[in-house]
């Protein structure tokens, strides 16, 4: 019993867990003006802002290493390499 516990709330945290990926992601993408949904008024981008949400990502994946299913790492990585594309892009295009 104890263990069909631990597996149910493993799943749960896991869910949980990809959804705040997903957050910071989105969040990270908006910062810096790449969300493919945003908004016509929105703010200019903020490259400080969205530095910082790839820059948690990263310390995340480094205070987690060997405690991530292969599903969550995989989401993780992920997510540092569309947001580490996107910042170089949107530095590119702010030096221009």
């Amino acid at each position: 019993m104890a263990e069909v516990l631990r597996t149910k709330q493993s799943g749960e945290l896991t869910q949980t867990f990809l959804e705040f990926l997903l957050m910071q992601t989105q969040q990270a993408l908006f910062a810096l003006g790449k969300h493919p949904s945003r908004p016509t008024n929105s703010p200019p981008p903020n490259l400080q802002l969205g530095k910082m949400y790839v820059d948690h990502l990263v310390m995340l994946r480094w205070k987690t290493d060997g405690n991530l299913s292969a599903e969550e790492l995989g989401a993780l990585d992920n997510g540092i390499t569309l947001l580490q594309g996107a910042l170089t892009e949107a530095m590119k295009e702010s030096a221009k």
